[in-house]
């Protein structure tokens, strides 16, 4: 079936919506699953209004989505859920968004995991002072919970006991990890590693050399040098981090077991691990070897923007993660810092990846961060009649101005035309080499609604190869993500369309891609250790943190829909 699969498939960059997603009421593990993954804001619901889960879900699965990752517990401490003893820390008393989603997404086949925020909480770190981190010089100045904190970890057990008690088919985990080296030094800490059989002073200089303290002159690879080259004080300060996240992250999970043992368990993790592991653990304690043993799959943040790679690092991310034994689903930076082309490109080298003979049945899907923060297009392609239509929603406020739809690896257009929901004084040329077709009309698309396009086609569908790319623009160019589907099964969105002849014939042009992105934090140096240092900014009703090596913002304009795979072997046994 699989190669049938292959042969026939007509979806270069999204596989998924030729294949249906694995209803909710089947076993709830990730046998055979196909994964394709948004995470989403509470708010982004909520926001859409009473009927925002089923206006949302219905996206999804007109995306083609099969899992969804909803933020139940955040960086701000909130609770997104009413069924709980915590009733007065909710993020909105008057509606349950989780059982909404719940609802909305299982009669639609799609899977539901609660998507809490580990050890950053503002809201236990306001009345539980003593369980937070201690920054070396500055003291407990942050939001981030010691993950050993037993108070802490019996809270969180308790609201994994609340979420396991809905039908949700999975519990994800973000900042299971420390943030930055130079946290977590307070007197607990060096008796805990004292303990371990470590050298106080030198854990001191080790810290105080790395990041310049207390009068030394800063040298920020030291401690991270002093790690690979077997230092025992710094082997020990690494293991004492990973010992606290393991400790953590399986308490939590074997709570939420007690109440249903057939959850999903996948995490957000920091990209380095995959590629540096010396790094991972001592800034993070998040080694992916011990993510493998914990977890049913992780989500490595691939956000290659942010970090400064290119298309292909994506993948590489996946292999080194699956290398440590883990099987992924790679979160797609769908923000600042990339373009609609580059998402595109990262999804294709995705999709090569899982027909690798080595790596391929491990790689599980992709994820998108994140839903309410982007556009999407669904183009249907009609091999017979030479028709593509091309289905846009506009999910924001502010009216389409513009699409211009580029034919990739020899698709030619001959005709354009408009279709329902269209504004009707919307014009069509396409361009005198037959690369692109222009749709313009100040209210071309209305916020809120859906609407069609229709192209004629010369040329063939290479299935491994980018057919097209759809760009829509508001003022500025939108960041979109474009699913690509053969007409067997979209007949639906195909429609009737009438070509006229082209209004206009238009030289060919070269336009910049232009995202409309609302910057919400300035960059910090990667050796300022007061901050974030990784692109993981996901917590809802939060404060700003920062990344490594570039800072960034998880309030984006994004796009989202994925990739898939049939699974040739069975889940992990713990």
């Amino acid at each position: 079936m699989f190669k049938k699969f292959l042969s026939t498939l007509l979806c270069p960059i999204m596989l998924l919506p030729i294949l249906p997603a694995i209803p909710a009421s089947a076993e709830k593990s990730v046998e055979s699953a196909e994964i394709l993954g948004k995470w989403i804001w509470g708010s982004t619901i909520a926001d859409l209004g009473a009927d925002g889960a089923e206006i949302l879900m219905s996206r999804c699965a007109a995306e083609g989505i099969t899992d969804v990752y909803l933020l139940v517990k955040g960086t701000g401490g909130k609770l997104g859920y009413l069924k709980t003893q915590y009733t007065d820390i909710l993020t909105r008393s008057d509606r349950d968004v989780l059982q909404e989603t719940i609802d909305s997404a299982h009669k639609r086949g799609i899977r539901v995991h609660a998507w809490i925020c580990g050890v950053r909480d503002e809201t236990y770190k306001a009345s539980h002072n003593d369980a937070g981190m201690w920054q070396y010089i500055r003291g407990r100045d942050n939001i981030t919970i010691n993950p050993y904190d037993e108070g802490y970890r019996e809270y969180v057990g308790n609201v994994a006991r609340e979420l396991a008690a809905y039908e949700i088919d999975g519990l994800h985990f973000d900042y299971i990890r420390y943030n930055h080296n130079a946290n977590g030094w307070s007197e607990k800490d060096f008796e805990n590693l004292a303990a371990m059989g470590a050298n106080i002073e030198r854990v001191k200089e080790l810290v105080e050399t790395t990041w310049g303290y207390n009068g030394r002159t800063a040298n920020a690879n030291y401690i991270f040098s002093a790690y690979r080259n077997g230092d025992p004080d710094a082997v020990l300060i690494a293991q004492y981090r990973r010992n606290n996240v393991k400790n953590f992250a399986k308490y939590v999970i074997e709570q939420a077991k007690s109440v249903n043992p057939n959850l999903i368990f996948s995490a957000a993790t920091m990209p380095d691990g995959a590629y540096d592991s010396y790094t991972a653990d001592m800034h993070y304690g998040q080694n992916y070897s011990d993510m493998a043993e914990i977890f049913d799959y992780i989500c490595p943040m691939a956000y290659s923007g942010s970090y400064g790679k290119g298309e292909t690092w994506v993948a590489e991310v996946a292999k080194g993660a699956i290398d440590k034994g883990n099987r992924v689903v790679v979160g797609i930076q769908v923000f600042e810092n990339v373009t609609s082309s580059k998402i595109m490109a990262e999804m294709e080298n995705i999709r090569k990846l899982m027909q690798d003979s080595k790596y391929g049945k491990d790689v599980l899907g992709a994820m998108f961060f994140r839903s309410g923060t982007f556009e999407y297009a669904k183009a249907t392609f009609d091999t017979v009649n030479k028709i593509i239509t091309v289905k846009l929603e506009n999910t924001g406020s502010g009216n389409y101005t513009k699409v211009r739809i580029e034919g990739k690896n020899g698709v030619k257009f001959t005709a354009a035309a408009i279709g329902e929901g269209i504004d009707p004084d919307t014009t069509a040329s396409v361009s005198s080499s037959g690369s692109s077709v222009t749709f313009k009309d100040n209210g071309l698309l209305r916020g809120g609604k859906s609407g069609y396009l229709y192209l004629k086609y010369e040329g063939e569908i290479d299935p491994v190869k980018l057919p097209l790319i759809v760009r829509i623009y508001r003022s500025s160019e939108l960041l979109i993500y474009t699913a690509v589907c053969d007409s067997s099964d979209s007949i639906a969105d195909m429609g009737k369309p009438e070509f006229p002849e082209p209004e206009q014939t238009t030289p060919e042009t070269t336009e910049t891609e232009e995202t409309a992105v609302e910057v919400t934090s300035e960059p910090i140096s990667e050796s300022d250790p007061t901050v974030e240092t990784a692109p993981e900014d996901h917590g809802e009703n939060k404060k700003p943190s920062y990344v490594l090596p570039i800072a960034i913002t998880a309030a984006v304009a994004a796009v989202g829909v994925g990739v898939a795979v049939l699974l040739k072997r069975k889940k992990k046994t713990k």
